[in-house]
């Protein structure tokens, strides 16, 4: 006797939820039950061809009814008023609200941060949150102009307030490689880390690392030896505050302060950008410098291949393949306005 109530109670509970399994058990059932009623009441032009039965039962059950297809017997009107019609309402009913009632959870599971983007890929993925800076990282992505129209949040505070349409994934833990998959790490074009303290943002940057080992790894360090250490074990690219540095700038050359923060700031006035120098050989700086300055750009710093060394003017004569420029300009350049001009073979610019 309880086995028989345990299956009761949850044929039930099926019922009220609505399941999937059991919703295309129904509706199996039902179409047969409908098809050997119509057979029987000599319906042969419904029940005759499979497919001219589906259409019959697809148009009456969602209400379209194009009249090309009706009952022509009195028993097979008998049927369609009493059994067809009110059980095919019904069916198209409860698919229909099954059907929005999944739309609505998924909707409401990406809003709350519960979603999966791990198939998402080439995204701009933004680990840890702040009320006040978040946002204008955000904007400063954008107005950066370098492919960041898929940005994923990843975030442990409740209370998150956004941009539209910015991807939300709310986790416990940043550092945590399920909660970092969800937030298409493993694909990622990018990933700036701005944890709470530095200790969060090393494990975090390390994490991050174990997923994908060629994303380009931007991490905000309070501490230099830390930033140091990240850089060194996790080969990400650490900033650290340079407030007593600006200050200083500020306080011996006055308005140097305010430079500085408008040369980082995209969108407003000059801004520091960048750009990858391939080619079958090596490039004249002197051409690269002549083309920047055709398309009102800066060139400030090089970087050869494989040295983490900046250097300033003088450039050196040469940029081997593979090498990287860095230029001020109002707006990011096109790779065909610094290519413009470019001396040597076969030179190819990244962006």
């Amino acid at each position: 006797m309880p086995i028989i109530q345990l299956l009761i109670s949850r044929i039930y509970q099926h019922v009220i939820e609505l399941k999937l399994w059991l919703l295309a058990t129904l509706i199996c059932a039902y179409l047969l039950i409908s098809w050997a009623l119509f057979a029987l009441a000599g319906e042969s032009g419904l029940t005759s061809n499979p497919l001219t039965f589906i259409y019959f039962a697809a148009t009456t059950a969602s209400t379209v009814g194009y009249g090309d297809l009706s009952p022509e017997t009195d028993a097979g009107r008998m049927v369609a008023a009493f059994w067809f019609f009110p059980g095919a309402l019904l069916i198209f009913s409860a698919v229909l609200g099954r059907l929005t009632g999944v739309l609505v959870e998924g909707v409401r599971r990406m809003a709350d941060g519960n979603g999966n983007y791990e198939r998402v890929q080439n995204a701009t993925v933004i680990v840890g949150y702040h009320r006040d800076k978040t946002p204008l990282m955000v904007e400063n992505l954008i107005a950066g102009q370098d492919g960041d129209d898929k940005i994923i949040l990843l975030a442990t505070s409740k209370n998150v307030d956004i941009p539209e349409g910015i991807r939300l994934i709310r986790a416990d833990r940043l550092d945590a490689l399920q909660s970092l998959k969800r937030a298409a790490i493993a694909g990622a074009q990018k990933v700036l880390v701005y944890a709470g303290t530095d200790a969060e943002t090393f494990n975090t940057c390390l994490a991050i690392r174990e997923l994908n080992t060629d994303v380009h790894i931007a991490a905000y360090f309070e501490d230099r030896d830390t930033a140091r250490r990240a850089g060194k074990l996790a080969n990400i690219e650490p900033v650290v505050s340079n407030a007593c540095e600006s200050l200083v700038r500020a306080a011996q050359d006055p308005g140097a302060g305010q430079i500085l923060m408008a040369l980082s700031t995209a969108g407003f006035g000059a801004t520091i950008y960048s750009a990858i120098v391939e080619a079958d050989g090596t490039t004249g700086t002197a051409s690269i410098d002549t083309s920047l300055s055709s398309s009102n750009g800066t060139l400030i710093a090089v970087r050869q291949p494989g040295n983490k060394d900046f250097l300033f003017r003088p450039f050196p004569k040469e940029l081997a393949s593979g090498g990287s420029i860095y230029y001020l300009s109002n707006e990011r350049l096109s790779a065909s306005d610094i290519s413009n001009g470019l001396e040597g073979a076969n030179v190819r610019i990244t962006i």
